[in-house]
């Protein structure tokens, strides 16, 4: 059976490296690059997002509301509840990130390294470079990775949300501010619907009881907006760098890349090599002497 030649089998991997990066820039790169290929991701994405400003919103009012509070005993907690706008603000951020994310991932991936991939391996043929190879590969591992980060940490965050029913405490939460807000209504209504005599005779108790019911209430507030806000910042922030990692990890373990972890690890590399060659020359030497 005849060989086909060396040559026209490099001709023919450079003509399908080639169709692969055309359709890579002007076929797969924009499909996949739509935000419609990713309705429901986004979907997803939009849905914490307004779970997020419902949260910022009860935070504002149980800010308003525990600082109207008379005396100052809830006034710590009331710039407490109002610090939680800050994460509140990271955590959108990370969301707008994803969805950012989410499509120009794809958009890097096919419209510039896949295609820089199909070159170095056309390059690779001719010249039997392995790095160039190695970098190839390298270069599609990669585009792959970082498509896929924000998809499965949007699927990760959706169950981990399932599990602790993110929307469920937003609405305790909500529900915590309307008691307080009610509460505090209701013992101004009282103070002013006394009489002078019973007013003044029972204003030191019914102050004091009313103030440390609702200094309780609101705690309990800021408890439930930490639960909140921790399980937001696991889900949007911690997770999407979780799955990087393991797809890092993952990739590693498949491919066997092992990166320096330092320059001073790196020059003991090079010298370790330099030092065995020179030692292999002066062996090489010294049995020539013999010789």
């Amino acid at each position: 059976m005849k060989t086909m030649n060396p040559n026209v089998r490099r001709w023919i991997a450079v003509a399908a490296l080639v169709v692969i990066a055309l359709l890579s820039v002007f076929v797969l790169a924009g499909r996949l690059s739509d935000p419609t290929f990713h309705a429901a991701s986004i979907a997803a994405l939009d849905e914490k997002k307004v779970t997020v400003t419902e949260l910022t919103a009860a935070v504002a009012a149980g800010s308003v509301i525990i600082s109207a509070v008379p005396g100052d005993a809830t006034t710590p907690i009331a710039n407490q509840v109002a610090e939680m706008a800050t994460y509140l603000l990271i955590i959108v951020g990370a969301i707008m990130l994803e969805k950012f994310l989410l499509t120009m991932t794809f958009l890097v991936t096919f419209q510039y390294l896949i295609p820089i991939a199909c070159v170095l391996t056309g390059i690779w043929l001719f010249t039997n470079r392995t790095v160039l190879v190695q970098l190839a590969v390298r270069l599609a591992v990669f585009g792959v990775i970082i498509c896929l980060i924000v998809p499965a940490s949007v699927q990760m965050s959706t169950l981990v949300e399932e599990t602790f029913d993110i929307q469920q405490t937003v609405d305790v939460v909500q529900q915590s501010v309307d008691e307080i807000g009610q509460a505090d209504a209701g013992q101004e209504t009282e103070n002013e619907d006394s009489g002078l005599f019973d007013w003044v005779s029972g204003i030191g108790e019914s102050i004091t009881s009313g103030v440390t019911d609702l200094k309780q209430k609101a705690e309990q507030m800021l408890s439930e907006f930490i639960d909140a806000i921790a399980v937001l910042i696991i889900t949007n922030c911690v997770l999407p760098i979780a799955v990087l990692l393991f797809f890092l990890w993952v990739t590693k373990l498949i491919f066997g890349v092992q990166l320096p972890v330092s320059a001073r690890d790196t020059v003991g590399r090079i010298h370790g090599r330099f030092r065995r060659k020179r030692a292999a020359l002066r062996a090489s030497a010294v049995q020539v002497k013999k010789d």
